[in-house]
């Protein structure tokens, strides 16, 4: 069982509970299963700082709003909200999977965040997630 499902359950109960609501919509259940495995929200902002820190920077003109789908595990087949958005060099201006971006220990920390989803912000009724 993956950590923190077993709490889930009960950061769901607890969430519904507080807000007098008997139904949650599918970003307030992705927010509480995050805050079950101990991840919080940041800003847009905190998140351009970090990327900026490794050399890169969001590209907003490719925000794409969408639904993400679980395919396996514990919640197969819910979804919850999404924007992804681009991220390019800061200095040269080519997406960071662009066959001549670098493969530097910078990208790779930032295939790091990216797998690990922890690096996310809410954005108008979305998940922003790079």
């Amino acid at each position: 069982m993956r950590k923190g499902t077993s709490n889930l359950h009960e950061a769901l109960q607890r969430l519904s509970r507080n807000q007098r609501r008997p139904i949650m919509n599918s970003l307030e259940i992705e927010l509480a299963a995050r805050a079950a495995l101990g991840q919080r929200p940041t800003t847009v902002a905190h998140i351009g700082a970090v990327l900026g820190a490794l050399g890169y920077r969001l590209d907003r003109s490719m925000d794409c709003k969408s639904l993400a789908r679980y395919m396996q595990g514990p919640r197969t087949g819910q979804s919850y909200p999404v924007i992804t958005t681009g991220i390019k060099e800061a200095d040269t201006g080519r997406s960071f999977v662009h066959f001549e971006s670098r493969r530097n220990d910078n990208f790779k920390k930032l295939q790091e965040l990216r797998f690990n989803q922890e690096l996310f912000a809410v954005v108008r009724g979305h998940i922003l997630e790079i």
